[in-house]
């Protein structure tokens, strides 16, 4: 990268409020160079932002293991639930798969939650429901893909109620290392981030 490149670069995050600089470091620091982490640094020291920020920025391009992915998975984990408000149970992670037709036309969602045993449980077997009640009648493709979503909800249900974090709730840890860093002393913004989420 040229001087100018990086001044110019310099300059724009520079220009950006707070809020852009901690989005770009907790959620879109994936692939960016390492001359461009000391400028995001300079601008966190600059502006006494948060400190783990640049942590979470680097956080997005190491490679991590299964049990590293839990650890971060566990600070998420001990939440209260977003659904419900419990802290009873401890979260885990779904797709609630649901079909809608309209005569010609169906769509497909595959919807990530994050919630406490219980309510995944109610949040599949109301996508069960949903697609019973407004899947079928795409044809030829609600008749097809309503029993496909069916059994995806009832086999995610399986999962719902693990000890440990499930293949949900890691694919989704996996892809919000970064916040989950950034936030980790922070429960309102880690609760923020599995209500928003998306996998």
């Amino acid at each position: 990268m040229s001087g100018i490149d990086l001044k110019r670069i310099e300059e724009n995050y520079a220009s950006m409020s707070d809020e852009k600089i901690e989005q770009i470091a907790s959620k879109d620091a994936y692939g960016l160079r390492p001359e461009v982490y000391e400028i995001i640094e300079k601008e966190i020291k600059k502006r006494n932002l948060n400190p783990d920020l640049l942590i979470a920025a680097k956080a997005q391009n190491q490679q991590f293991s299964i049990e590293e992915i839990e650890k971060y998975s566990n600070i998420l984990r001990s939440l209260p639930c977003p659904i419900c408000g419990s802290t009873t149970e401890k979260l885990n992670g779904t797709l609630a798969h649901k079909v809608k037709s309209m005569i010609i036309l169906t769509y497909t969602t595959a919807e990530p939650v994050i919630a406490c045993p219980s309510c995944l449980d109610k949040t599949n077997n109301n996508a069960i429901f949903s697609s019973l009640l407004l899947g079928w009648w795409g044809i030829p493709a609600g008749v097809f893909k309503t029993p496909i979503a069916i059994y995806k909800n009832l086999k995610a249900q399986k999962y719902n109620d693990m000890v440990a974090s499930n293949p949900a709730m890691l694919a989704f840890t996996a892809s919000h290392i970064g916040e989950i860093e950034a936030f980790k002393n922070d429960p309102q913004k880690l609760a923020h981030i599995i209500r928003d989420m998306k996998i």
